[in-house]
């Protein structure tokens, strides 16, 4: 029996005489093998390399030559016609890759003695070339042999790619699972024997377990598996066919009757067909009730890898962290709504939410600036127990606050505004912003809770770029009116001569918000725009910040004109604008000790950054804007740090 090396055989030995047993009826095996390097292979093809010592048995006469790209940096040579190359693989079909040249003759191909077929180098130098030899062969080694047959001189190769067979053998069906109720709350013990690879022989890759809660009526697998969801955290790696294996399922609703079905898969993905179906009932535990649950209570339930860290930007000074992909926080609870509280920030990531075990939705932790004033909130549910798992679903890390339980009496959440309105507004700063109000509930019922506004220099789609947008909090927002009603607003406190998005987020009193259409409109100015040409620090189109300390003027000969206008003590807020006609400018300032930053804004817009510090006087610095569309604009310098400057400004047409 031809046996292939590296893999493990099962002989089994059947009496065919039909004699019985006897303690001396003996079997003796005896065996004998060659050591041999074997080219294995990847479905996707392995690469092995000609200029790599061992894999390869060389006639004389064969040579490693530099060729740019080839597989580290070589390419093998024969000098001699009859030189050959031999080595032994494992596959069902493979490639040549080689060069061509005017100096290359005639390479055959013969695989276990017999001739494939002939490759002919003799033509212009490229690099690659790929030649297949396809078979297919047995599922067996084989022995490949490359003999320079024809000059005129030379024959090459750089390396073979070796494909295995094709697997169309998926793994067994699992026949053997049980399920058991387990020893603590919300668990269910799953057991089983593995299967094989191909059917019964070998090991699998890995397997899919899915789960559904109570569905009211006995569900078959597939209905198991196309409206249940998959249990993905601790799965266990299958062990080689016929091993017993088991997983207990955690975070599953106590007391509630579940089904579970489950598949093994190969390592190209065949499916073996869905094993027999098994039910369980998760163990019951306490139910917690309407309430507010900090991270730290009793109540929640934490699987993997959280830390609890001390953090004055969370309720109650505390919050747990998740750095690992499938760690989950759950808790079980009576009620019929839940607001879910956390901290996002530039390094956190995405958190899937479970209700009684079905999927329910995605929550983006992410934002550029860390924010403590975020939740979630549910739809609202059939009054009774309930399960809420929180699964950290990316590699940077999550958290849990705290979380919110109540029972309202709500018809669900506001429909969002489609029809907001803006347009500039009379006074320089203002923009005037109108729509309908939605109501509390669906269909325009009642009278929302409250109204947010944001605007942004770019549009505000979701709420990603609400948290990134400013609060409208110059507004005088209206109170809320019955839904069907118009309501308008005058924002005020804006750059005068800007370009703002708008949107509105509506509040209802069961925890619902949700997110208007978004509007731009240019922000009222009435003042005059510089044409092109320098305008000193005092020039009457200039507006400085008149927050106290507010800005001075000083007068220094190295200054342009004699003077320069700066800031010190610089109060929150503080900066300085010009309005100009033209498509880019300068400013230019004198960087000195203790100076900070100067952000530029253009059109509401930031620009860039000006940095102020030195260790010695510098005058006449200046910093020059990107080109913009040929118009009037508005520049904004806001001051970060205690201490800024301007000197003059030049505008470009």
């Amino acid at each position: 029996m031809p046996l292939r090396g590296g893999v493990k055989y099962y002989i089994e030995v059947a009496r065919k005489n039909g004699t019985a047993i006897t303690a001396t009826a003996d079997m003796h095996i005896s065996y004998s093998y060659t050591n041999k390097v074997v080219l294995w292979s990847d479905p996707l093809g392995k690469k092995w390399d000609g200029s790599k010592p061992n894999l390869f048995t060389y006639s004389a006469g064969w040579q490693d030559y530099p060729v740019v790209g080839a597989m580290n940096g070589n390419i093998k040579i024969s000098n001699n016609v009859n030189n050959t190359a031999v080595a032994y693989f494992d596959g069902g079909s493979l490639d040549l890759t080689y060069a061509t040249g005017l100096d290359m003759g005639n390479l055959d191909i013969y695989v276990d003695n017999v001739f494939q077929g002939t490759v002919g180098q003799n033509a212009a130098f490229s690099y690659p070339n790929t030649t297949p030899v396809l078979g297919p062969f047995s599922d067996n080694v084989h022995k490949l042999e490359l003999r320079h047959s024809a000059g005129p001189s030379k024959v090459n190769f750089d390396f073979l790619t070796v494909y295995s067979y094709p697997d169309v053998t998926p793994p067994a069906k699992i026949t053997t699972l049980t399920a058991t109720t387990g020893t603590a709350t919300g668990k269910v013990t799953l057991k089983w024997k593995a299967v094989g690879d191909d059917d019964m022989v070998g090991t699998a890759t890995k397997y899919e377990i899915y789960y559904l809660p109570n569905p009211g009526v006995v569900p078959s697998c597939a209905t198991v598996v196309s409206t249940g969801a998959a249990y993905t955290y601790g799965v266990p790696t299958p062990l080689v066919a016929g091993t017993a294996q088991q997983i207990t399922l955690s975070g599953l609703v106590p007391g509630l009757r579940y089904y579970f079905c489950m598949r093994a898969v190969d390592e190209i993905g065949n499916q073996g067909i869905l094993s027999n179906r098994v039910t369980a009932i998760a163990t019951a535990g306490t139910v917690w009730g309407t309430g507010t649950y900090d991270d730290i209570h009793q109540a929640w339930a934490y699987v993997g890898n959280w830390e609890l860290i001390n953090n004055p930007d969370a309720r109650n000074n505390t919050v747990h962290v998740s750095k690992k992909i499938d760690d989950t926080a759950s808790i079980f609870f009576t009620g019929s709504q839940f607001v879910f509280t956390y901290l996002t920030g530039p390094v956190n990531g995405l958190v899937d939410v479970y209700i009684d075990g079905v999927y329910t939705t995605t929550i983006n932790q992410y934002s550029f600036f860390p924010d403590n004033n975020v939740y979630y909130t549910s739809p609202i549910l059939v009054k009774g127990p309930h399960l809420v798992k929180f699964i950290h679903k990316t590699q940077s890390r999550v958290t849990v606050d705290q979380i919110y339980i109540w029972a309202p009496v709500d018809g669900g959440p506001p429909d969002p505004i489609v029809d907001l309105l803006a347009v500039p507004g009379v006074n320089d700063g203002e923009v005037d912003l109108s729509w309908t109000s939605t109501g509390d509930d669906p269909g325009s019922v009642g009278t929302p809770k409250k109204y947010e506004i944001r605007y942004s220099a770019t549009p505000i789609s979701n709420l990603e770029d609400w948290d990134l947008a400013q609060p409208a909090g110059a507004a005088l927002l209206p109170p809320p009116v019955a839904g069907g009603v118009l309501q308008t607003v005058t924002v005020n406190g804006l750059t005068p001569g800007a370009h703002y998005y708008f949107a509105v987020r509506s509040f209802d009193n069961a925890w619902y918000d949700v997110l208007s259409n978004t509007i731009a409109s240019d922000v009222t100015y009435t003042g005059a725009y510089a044409p092109a040409g320098s305008y000193q620090e005092n020039h009457t189109i200039w507006q400085f910040s008149t927050i106290l300390p507010g800005w001075i003027r000083v007068f220094d000969s190295n200054a342009s004109g004699g003077a320069y206008r700066q800031i010190a003590n610089a109060p929150l807020g503080s900066l300085a604008r010009f309005w100009f006609n033209g498509t880019k400018f300068r400013l230019f300032f004198l960087k000195d000790k203790s100076y900070g930053r100067l952000v530029v804004y253009v059109d509401g817009r930031k620009r860039g950054t000006i940095f102020q510090s030195s260790d010695v006087p510098l005058w006449k610095q200046y910093w020059e804007s990107p080109v913009f569309a040929a118009g009037n604009h508005v520049v904004e310098f806001r001051v970060v740090g205690t201490k800024a400057n301007v000197d003059y400004i030049r505008i470009y047409p």
